[in-house]
């Protein structure tokens, strides 16, 4: 799971900038059909590239609180369990936020979608965990929480797919 949301993190920029500058070399093809402005090529063509690398930084820092999660969860401790399930949290509402910053290109814009998807779902997952790892620190079972963080979680990770494949990453 880590090397595959790193390896599609990795191709993800690799085609953003493939697309973008072939996108550019396209629209000054196409601009004698129709006039484009190169500037406006470019431009989109920085969104996109810019929105990849925010992707990226995203990616790392929720592998980071996964793998917290897993520690914890390995070692039964959950204190730190709610602790990483509060990053996941906060972490994922940060890069909602940053990724409604960002202008893409036509070609990105659905994966673009499937990206916000999937922190919803991981958000989600992190609320649910956090919740139920309170319980279990509490003595209770948080089974039901613990069962709607992983629904949710793998949820959050098929979004994740689905944006690999549509930014054309297969």
């Amino acid at each position: 799971m880590k090397k595959y949301i790193y390896f599609t993190l990795f191709i993800l920029l690799v085609v953003l900038i493939v697309i973008g500058f072939a996108g550019s070399q396209y629209g000054e093809n196409a601009s004698q059909a129709q006039p484009t402005s190169p500037l406006n090529t470019l431009k989109s063509a920085y969104q996109d590239i810019a929105w990849g690398t925010n992707v990226q930084k995203h990616l790392k820092i929720l592998k980071t609180d996964l793998d917290g999660v897993s520690n914890a969860t390995n070692n039964s401790n959950y204190t730190m369990l709610a602790v990483y399930a509060q990053y996941i949290v906060n972490d994922t509402q940060s890069a909602i936020q940053e990724n409604d910053q960002y202008t893409v290109s036509p070609k990105l814009q659905d994966a673009q979608k499937e990206w916000r998807l999937a922190l919803q779902d991981y958000n989600s997952a992190g609320q649910f965990l956090l919740q139920g790892a309170n319980e279990a620190k509490n003595g209770t079972v948080g089974a039901e929480n613990f069962q709607k963080a992983g629904t949710l979680r793998s949820s959050g990770t098929d979004h994740l797919q689905k944006a690999s494949e549509l930014a054309g990453i297969t």
